[in-house]
C-alpha cells in the first residue's frame, strides 16, 4: 500500500479498491511559530460600515489609553496647564486648552503636548479681558477674607460666609467657561453662557464645588499636589458638562 502527496490512492481489500483522502488536503495549516493558537471570537473583531476590521470589545483600551490611561493623562494635563498658568493671567486660557486635551484623548484624537500648546495659543486670542478681570477679582475676595480674619468686624461670620461663597461661584464659572470654550468663539459670550449653566445645572455646580473642595483638602494636606490639580479639575468639569449634555438628551 502506498501514499503519495497531493493525490489520493487506491487500496485493494478483497478485490475492491477504496480511495483514501489525501491527509494534506484535510490538514489544517500549520500554526505560525510563536504563537499561542488561539482562535479568535467572533466579538474579538467587528466590521465597521465600510468593511474595516475594528477591534471588538475586549480589545480595545479602557478608557482610551489603558487601564490608567486616562489617570496618567489628567496627571500630564495638570503639569501642562500649571506651566502656561506661571504668569497668572494665562491661566484661563491655559485650563480652557487642558480641558480640550481631555477631551481630545477621549474622542481618540491626537492629544500630544504640542497639540496642548496649539489649543493654548487659540484660546489666548480674545482672552485679555477675561484673563485678567478674573484673578483680579478672586485676589479682591481672598484679600477681603484675609481683612475679615484679621479685623474682627461686627458680622464678620455672615460676611466670611458670603465671601466664600462668591469665590466658589467665581471658580464654578471659570471652569464652565473653560468647558465651553471652542476655537471659534468668543470669550465674552462664553462666560456668559457658563453663568447661565451655572445657574441651570444646580447638581453639575455642587459637583464642580465638591471637586474645589477635594483639590483644596489635596493641597493642603500636601502642596506639591497642586502641579496636578488643573487636570484633575478638567477631567472634573469634563465628566459633569457631559452628564449635563446626557441628561438635557
Amino acid at each position: 500500500m502506498g501514499v503519495s502527496a497531493g493525490r489520493q490512492e487506491h487500496v485493494s481489500l478483497g478485490g475492491m479498491s477504496t480511495p483514501l483522502p489525501d491527509d494534506d488536503s484535510r490538514r489544517p495549516a500549520d500554526a505560525p511559530q510563536g504563537s499561542d493558537d488561539v482562535t479568535a471570537r467572533p466579538d474579538d473583531v467587528t466590521t465597521g460600515p465600510d468593511g474595516d476590521a475594528t477591534p471588538g470589545p475586549d480589545q480595545k483600551p479602557l478608557l482610551g489609553g489603558g487601564r490608567f490611561g486616562l489617570f496618567s493623562e489628567a496627571l500630564l494635563v495638570g503639569l501642562g496647564v500649571s506651566v502656561l498658568s506661571l504668569p497668572v493671567i494665562t491661566a484661563v486660557p491655559a485650563l480652557a486648552a487642558g480641558v480640550s486635551h481631555v477631551r481630545r484623548h477621549l474622542d481618540g484624537r491626537p492629544d500630544t503636548v504640542a497639540a496642548l500648546w496649539e489649543d493654548f495659543k487659540a484660546a489666548c486670542r480674545g482672552v485679555w479681558l477675561v484673563s485678567i478681570g478674573m484673578p483680579v477679582l478672586l485676589l479682591v475676595l481672598l484679600f477681603n477674607l484675609q481683612l475679615i480674619g484679621v479685623g474682627g468686624m461686627p458680622g464678620g461670620t455672615g460676611v466670611r460666609i458670603a465671601t466664600v461663597f462668591l469665590v466658589a461661584v467665581l471658580l464654578v464659572v471659570v471652569l464652565r467657561s473653560a468647558a465651553g470654550w471652542s476655537p471659534r468663539a468668543r470669550w465674552g459670550t462664553v462666560v456668559q453662557t457658563a453663568a447661565k449653566r451655572a445657574g441651570d445645572d444646580l447638581t453639575g455646580t455642587f459637583l464642580l464645588i465638591v471637586a474645589l473642595g477635594l483639590c483644596a483638602v489635596m493641597v493642603w494636606m500636601l502642596a506639591p499636589l497642586a502641579v496636578i490639580v488643573p487636570g484633575l479639575l478638567s477631567l472634573a468639569v469634563v465628566a459633569i458638562e457631559h452628564r449635563a449634555t446626557v441628561r438635557q438628551g
